[in-house]
């Protein structure tokens, strides 16, 4: 997850504060000394204390596949080992209005896409077969809460034929671009301690997060 380092308009310097809470990083303010979770971007100790941090739109993926449609991005060069890590131990989460709903990444895949109601928002959550990309979209489109499925490639309003680019949600056509929601990866059984009040979707049923922890 990436979350906005910026309080009441002031730039916030984090440094890594070197334990963990709830199996997860911290960080602190350089400023305060304010300990924070990397999980919620929420200050857990110190002078700030509850204060909470905007969540970013951001994603997980292969540098393989961000290169290929992003070809000019930059990049930090460090020494770093290579992770063990696979998208597919991974859940793509969306969190609104205090409500949280975790698509496990293989099911997810395999679905495309995913239409559903997050903090009574309504959301879509993609992921194109074959791909290591996933992103949240809004589903209101000006007053109309739109219905999505992927055809050919393409992110279409079931009712109009209207269409976008299911990454990037660019119109393909003279209407509105798809707001992105922020939403981040995590693994199933850290989803469970941060959200025990959240949700899992599965093909099947929309179950409480505490199945992770059977």
């Amino acid at each position: 997850m990436v979350h906005r380092r910026e309080l009441n308009g002031e730039a916030v310097i984090f440094g890594n504060q070197g334990d963990l809470w709830n199996n997860a990083m911290t960080w602190f303010d350089h400023d305060t000394g304010s300990v924070w979770s990397q999980v919620t971007g929420e200050a857990i100790m110190g002078p700030l204390k509850g204060e909470q941090l905007e969540l970013m739109t951001s994603t997980l993926t292969t540098w393989t596949d961000w290169q290929d449609r992003f070809p000019d991005t930059l990049a930090l060069e460090a020494f770093a080992r290579q992770s063990g890590l696979s998208l597919d131990q991974t859940a793509v989460v969306v969190a609104l209005n205090d409500d949280s709903l975790a698509f496990p990444v293989p099911a997810l895949r395999d679905a495309g896409i995913v239409n559903v109601h997050v903090g009574g928002e309504p959301v879509a959550a993609v992921m194109e077969a074959g791909s290591d990309r996933w992103i949240a979209f809004s589903r209101l489109v000006g007053d109309r809460t739109v219905e999505f499925a992927l055809v050919e490639g393409r992110l279409v309003d079931i009712t109009t034929g209207d269409a976008w680019d299911p990454l990037r949600g660019l119109p393909l056509g003279s209407y509105p671009q798809l707001e992105i929601l922020p939403a981040f990866s995590s693994f199933p059984e850290d989803y469970a301690v941060f959200f025990p009040d959240g949700r899992v979707w599965t093909p099947e049923a929309i179950v409480p997060a505490d199945r992770f922890r059977e």
